[in-house]
Order: structure tokens, then sequence, then C-alpha cells
């Protein structure tokens, strides 16, 4: 799941906008990325007072009359030939998590070739096939640099060492694992402009590979531009802490980059009100994280994982709604710059530093749909990405 750009351009990762504005010259230095520092220079309290709030019913809400508590319940999908259909309906619609059962990814090479017996990546496996390859680490939980797969895997025990964000795909294509149908409805990575990088409205895919130790983990954040995102475990397990959008509200934060807190964990006594919904995802298992579902993740366990962000019509609705507040931020930030552009040339910065703030802006979020109307326009068959076209595919 990318964090931010597509270095990648995950709400975690993305660029503040002060970073952008004095790159680009002729900006207001006292800029930030989506919070405006009050004069004084003061801040609010990070975590705002716990407050009352009434009862909400939402659907994967569970009343246990004999515990008198909340518990909280993602659906877990085993049978292999449930309709895709039915899944679009009822969680691509309504914007819902599911979890699908280890035998949808049983087939997978990288699920035969990646692991041990044992369960433990098979390092030497992936030194010999990759190993010379160039991959994102980040370091810390903040800072990225670059090296190769091999050194990665020989220190690989450091949890402060995380490799995210690597765009396998891109090098070795996709003969290690096989989508989903629902999952390849995805406007981003399944299309004919996908590897067209001049055609391509994100400038490049969002699909990854991760690899941490145990005790590595990934910060609380939302996914890129509200897209959707799924994740494979290809080996080991992870911790989830979800929670429906809305909700992230109560773990905001004035001390940090992204608004939030890094960990909620400091926060237990936040979580009922925030309905947030906690489980363990197993090897082989794959988790789909609808729009604007914040999420915090923890491997228990060495882990290998694969990940796609993506969208479809189910939801270009609401990343349109994401581009739109954040193009009304930037020009909320850039308002005493206003008068040094013409409206035109200020119109054009806006979108400029809603592209590196978001890695996708109003216009090029228009080119994306002119190029999906123009594709089904021209067959009665919606377009199926050759590497991704599979058994199941045609079977659902």
């Amino acid at each position: 799941m990318l964090s931010t750009p597509l270095a990648k351009s995950n709400p975690r990762n993305r660029i503040p906008l002060r970073t952008a504005v004095t790159a680009h010259g002729k900006f207001h230095p006292r800029i930030y990325s989506t919070k405006v520092v009050k004069s004084n220079g003061r801040t609010a309290n990070p975590i705002p007072p716990t407050r009352r709030v009434p009862a909400i019913t939402h659907p994967l809400i569970l009343w246990n009359p004999e515990s008198i508590q909340m518990t909280f319940e993602i659906p877990r999908i085993e049978d292999e030939f449930t309709p895709w259909l039915n899944i679009l309906v009822e969680h691509g619609f309504k914007n819902k998590p599911f979890i699908l059962g280890e035998t949808f990814s049983s087939s997978w090479l990288a699920r035969k070739e990646w692991v041990l017996p044992d369960g433990q990546p098979n390092k030497e496996y992936l030194k010999q096939a990759y190993g010379n390859s160039l991959v994102p680490i980040l370091m810390n939980g903040s800072d990225y640099k670059s090296t190769t797969l091999t050194e990665f895997l020989e220190n690989m025990r450091d949890p402060k060492v995380y490799l995210k964000d690597w765009h396998f795909q891109n090098q070795f294509g996709t003969s290690v694992y096989k989508l989903h149908p629902f999952f390849s409805r995805d406007f981003v990575n399944c299309e004919k402009w996908t590897t067209e990088k001049s055609k391509n409205p994100f400038g490049d895919d969002y699909r990854f590979v991760y690899i941490g130790a145990a005790e590595s983990w990934t910060k609380f954040h939302a996914d890129v531009v509200s897209s959707y995102s799924w994740s494979a475990n290809i080996c080991g397990r992870k911790k989830w802490f979800m929670m429906p959008p809305g909700k992230e509200h109560f773990f905001k934060c004035n001390f940090s980059e992204s608004g939030f807190v890094e960990d909620i964990r400091d926060f237990p006594n936040l979580f009922e009100q925030a309905e947030v919904v906690t489980f363990i995802q197993e090897p082989g298992e794959i988790v789909f994280v609808p729009s604007n579902w914040y999420h915090q993740v923890h491997n228990l366990a060495d882990t290998i994982s694969i990940n796609h962000n993506w969208m479809n019509s189910t939801n270009l609705h609401i990343v349109h709604k994401f581009l739109n507040q954040r193009k009304h931020d930037v020009k909320h930030e850039l308002r005493d710059c206003l008068d040094s552009f013409q409206k035109n040339e200020f119109d054009e910065k806006v979108e400029e530093l809603l592209f590196i703030d978001a890695r996708l802006n109003i216009s090029k979020f228009l080119q994306l749909c002119e190029l999906v109307k123009e594709s089904r326009s021209k067959s009665q068959h919606e377009y199926l990405c050759k590497v991704h076209s599979s058994d199941m595919c045609v079977r659902n």
C-alpha cells in the first residue's frame, strides 16, 4: 500500500507543500502541508479531548450482549468460487473491507518460490533471482535510500529498516501472482496505458513488493489519493488496525507532518469511539482496503507482501472529492501569493503543486477518465491486461 510517489506518493510520504513551494521558487515561506500554523507559533494538543459521541450503527459492528462491549469483524471469503460480481456489489460499491482466504493465492509462484517450507522468506532464491536489483529502503520510518536486494536481505534483521514500494512488477512482470477478477478492474495498473508512461496520468504504475523483518511496521495513514489497495501476504503474519472513513479525526495531531499520530496503539482509550477494527492477516491471505479507511500495519514475523493501489468506476467519485479538497487546501495555502500571478498562471501553479503533493491532479484525473471512456467506446468488452488474465477471470 503506497503510503505516497509513486516515490511513492502516499499521504504518509507526500511532499509537504512548504518543501514543494520552496523548490519551485516565488512562493511564500510560511506555506505548510495542509494545516495552517497559528501566527503565535502555537499548536493544539495532538489528540482532541475525549468527548461523548452517540452510538453509531455500522455494518461491521457486532453487539455482544454477554460482554456488554462493541466488537468488530471483517468478513473472510474462503470460497474460491464466490462470484466476483457479488464481491463488487457488497464491498466495491459499499466501500467495505474484506479478506480473501489463502486458497485464493495458493497457486501463485511467489508462494512456492519465495517461501521456505518453514514459512520463512527464501532469501537465497530471492538473492539469486533478483539480488542485483536496486530497491527502496525506508530507514527509521522517514528516510528512503536505495540498495541492492541482496544487501537488504543480508541485513534484514533490523525492524527499523523496511523494503517498501519496490516496483518489482515493472522489472520482472506479474507472472509470480494472479489477480482475482475483482482486483483486475483497475484503471491504474491493468490498462493499456499502464506501461506507456507518456500516456499514463500517474506517470507510473502502483504495484509493489514489501519485505520487512518481524516488528517492522507502517505508520497510521490512508492510501494515496483515496485509492483502493489490496495486500497479499506471501509469507509472514501481520496485525492490522483499521477504521471506517471519518473516524480518523480521533487521532489527529498537529505536531506530525501527516497531521495524525504515528502509532494509534498509544491511545487505546479512543479505539471504541473510533470503531477501530483489529485483525491478523495470515500467510496467503489478501486484504482489501477500501478508500479512506485509515490503517496501521505491523509485521509479526519476517514478511513479504505484494500490494496494489488502484481505482475503478466504483471509487472514482471518492478520488475526485479528495482531489477537489486538496486543491482547495493548496489554494488556501497560496492565498498570500495570489497577487503575484495572473489567474491562469496561478491555476497552473495550483495544479503543479497538487500533483507534487498527491501525485495526481484534476487535469490528470480528467485525462484518466477520457482514456477509460475512449478505451471502452472502441470495444464491447472491457480491456483486460494480458499479464493479468487467468482461468479464474474466465471462470467467474
